[in-house]
């Protein structure tokens, strides 16, 4: 989980940088994974594997969602248009287009963002829960076996 994290903290902070950037990115991302891992290894609590993971998701999706405010929101394009001088560039029609392709995206965005959320939430709580009760949860495993025993294995989900 926090491999898989640190590879969208690299997708999300690596876009729209140098080469250098990017590499200063990933080999910040390695040394997030190393030493969660690490760190992980040498105290075992599970507690800060969890917080290490949500952290990382925090940061990853505030980023995400700034990005695309920034990117796409076209208040915030007509107003770097006019920073850049580009204001009369485009032809108002083919503006008012892309304004609104613009808009529909980030509805779609907004929409999406619930269901990632909300995904999120639950593998975090079906992880908590395993992390609670796993001796209870290991015995019922045992009792009932072989494929259904694979339902209670919350973290492998």
């Amino acid at each position: 989980m926090i491999y898989t994290t640190c590879v969208m903290f690299y997708a999300t902070f690596s876009h729209k940088r140098s080469a250098e950037g990017a590499l200063l990115v990933f080999a910040l991302a390695v040394f997030i994974a190393t030493f969660v891992t690490a760190y992980y290894y040498h105290i075992k609590d599970p507690l800060f594997h969890q917080n290490a993971f949500a952290l990382l998701t925090v940061v990853v999706f505030v980023k995400s969602l700034y990005g695309m405010e920034v990117s796409l929101r076209p208040s915030r394009q007509a107003k770097r248009r006019v920073e850049v001088g580009r204001a009369d560039a485009n032809d108002a029609t083919e503006q008012a287009r892309v304004d609104q392709r613009d808009r529909n995206i980030i509805k779609t965005m907004y929409q999406m963002i619930p269901v990632g959320l909300g995904s999120i939430a639950l593998g975090f709580l079906i992880w908590n829960l395993d992390n609670a009760f796993c001796p209870t949860l290991r015995q019922w495993r045992r009792a009932v076996g072989l494929p259904w025993g694979i339902l209670l294995e919350g973290h492998g989900w």
